[in-house]
């Protein structure tokens, strides 16, 4: 799970619920990934920088 910002309001198709601008939520990258591909980018903003893959 990744923590985004709510840039504009928006309805969640699946779950039904609205997400006011300004509120912190918590979806997974590829959720994050559905609602930037339905709605568009300017949407969300990832808050939580990307976990990187530890080298051996």
């Amino acid at each position: 799970m990744a923590k985004f910002e709510v840039l504009k309001k928006f309805k969640d198709k699946e779950t039904k619920e609205v997400y006011e601008k300004g509120t912190e939520i918590e979806l997974t990258v590829k959720r994050a990934d559905e609602v930037a591909d339905n709605l568009g980018a300017s949407f969300l903003k990832r808050l939580d920088e990307p976990k990187k893959d530890k080298k051996k």
